[in-house]
């Protein structure tokens, strides 16, 4: 198998790939949220990594490799920035406002008054600006992972520094061949050997540096499509490599060796119908930021003696439904403005597939998206 035609064809797998990544991140805070995080599958699998942080890579991935065509076919700086933000914040708006106004008063343990007159529940409108915070009073306080109503949170903050990184980097130069390779071995550095000689202990940092690591190794990839050998049998090689070394030393190391190449060479698959799965809608980012305080609120009602397929069913049709809403009257709307600064690629570079720049009005390039999905917060 190989990639259909070139990596700049418009036929991609990218949406199925996000949609299919925010589905594992539900699966995997369905444990989380019951308080059996000792059994979730792909933590006892793999020995290091949960599948929500799994999910995240996967979309840190995706989003490096795509924001860097973004930013490289934006028409200047402002263009890049407005495009980031009309993905980014719309939905995010709606959500935090639904979620403070609609599900704060009706699962808080205080009445009305007191819940609107807490200088919490206006402190979680902060979150609008990506300044996370996690809990609102007198909600979720007697749920097994208690008091956070949207553990997701956190990855958007850490995904906006990353557009920043690409634009940085754009300006000093180093987003290009060759230079690509300086930031990528600081944050390998930070990563492997930096935060262990200097006893961090952080979690942002130490998700700054992993994801960072992973972000960028998805733009040097860009920058490198052409060169690359993309074969499938080299992502079924590096694919069997992975899973051999779970569990084992060499498991941490080889995830960010194999996990990449594996992804985009499987976003470029030629899979017809997976091609074609977004032609309704791209729901990842939406089934992100929606899924948390909908499980949490099963939870609330239903007690932690549900059961984990149970509650992921409880959970998944309703937040698939709230997130093509979100698509179809929030996010596709407001992405329409980004043809007004898409620029034409430079003459003599290749036209960017679907996905890879802002024309196709579908908001492919994030996730996290995505802004992508997000492992829980660590409290």
């Amino acid at each position: 198998m190989r990639p259909t035609g070139s990596f700049h064809s418009r036929e991609n797998n990218f949406d199925f790939l996000r949609f299919f990544a925010a589905s594992v991140v539900i699966v995997s805070h369905c444990y989380f949220m019951l308080g059996l995080e000792e059994m979730e599958p792909f933590l006892l699998t793999t020995g290091y990594e949960d599948g929500g942080a799994i999910a995240v890579g996967v979309f840190f991935v995706i989003s490096g490799y795509l924001i860097t065509g973004s930013y490289l076919n934006s028409s200047s700086r402002f263009s890049y920035f407005l495009k980031r933000a009309l993905r980014l914040f719309p939905a995010l708006f709606v959500a935090i406002l639904l979620t403070v106004f609609l599900v704060g008063p009706l699962v808080t343990t205080l009445n009305l008054t007191e819940y609107v007159s807490e200088t919490r529940t206006w402190m979680y409108l902060r979150n609008i600006m990506l300044m996370t915070s996690y809990d609102l009073p007198g909600v979720y306080l007697d749920n097994p992972y208690t008091g956070v109503v949207n553990g997701s949170l956190w990855t958007l903050p850490m995904e906006a520094s990353m557009y920043v990184g690409v634009a940085a980097l754009g300006m000093i130069g180093f987003l290009r061949r060759g230079l690509i390779f300086i930031p990528l071995a600081a944050l390998a550095a930070g990563e492997f050997w930096l935060i262990a000689y200097l006893g961090i202990s952080s979690f942002t940092v130490g998700k700054f540096f992993q994801l960072g690591l992973l972000f960028f190794i998805g733009a040097a990839f860009y920058l490198y499509r052409d060169l690359v050998l993309w074969k499938g049998w080299i992502a079924l090689l590096l694919a069997l490599a992975m899973v051999l070394s779970f569990r084992t030393p060499l498991g941490y190391p080889m995830y960010f060796v194999a996990m990449p190449y594996v992804v985009l060479y499987l976003a470029y698959a030629p899979i017809p119908w997976l091609s074609r799965f977004g032609k309704y809608g791209d729901f990842s980012y939406g089934i992100y930021i929606v899924h948390f305080p909908l499980m949490q609120a099963w939870v609330l009602m239903l007690g932690s003696g549900v059961s984990i397929l149970q509650l992921l069913l409880l959970t998944y049709v309703p937040t698939l439904v709230l997130a093509a809403l979100s698509w179809h009257y929030v996010e596709a709307p407001a992405l329409k403005l980004k043809r007004l600064f898409a620029a034409a690629p430079d003459p003599g570079q290749a036209a960017p597939a679907r996905g890879d720049s802002d024309d196709t009005g579908a908001g492919s390039e994030d996730h996290q998206d995505h802004p992508g999905v997000a492992v829980l917060v660590r409290k």
